[in-house]
């Protein structure tokens, strides 16, 4: 995104918004995209744990066919 679409995006926020509740949107956002940052890293570890353990569960049985 290019200075003048950020520049554009707040002008938009600034008028629909309005300057009084514009802080605390900002603050809220803010929360919300945490919220999913950590979220999609808890996801990310459990998965990884699967699929760790998945593989692990594949070798068994590959040695076991052998």
């Amino acid at each position: 995104m290019g200075f003048w679409e950020v520049i554009l995006i707040l002008l938009l926020a600034f008028i629909f918004i309005g300057p009084q509740k514009l802080p605390r949107v900002a603050r809220e956002m803010g929360k919300g995209a945490r919220w999913l940052k950590k979220n999609y890293t808890d996801f990310k570890v459990a998965v990884a744990k699967e699929v760790d353990g998945a593989s692990a569960d594949t070798e068994r049985w590959d040695k076991k066919k052998s």
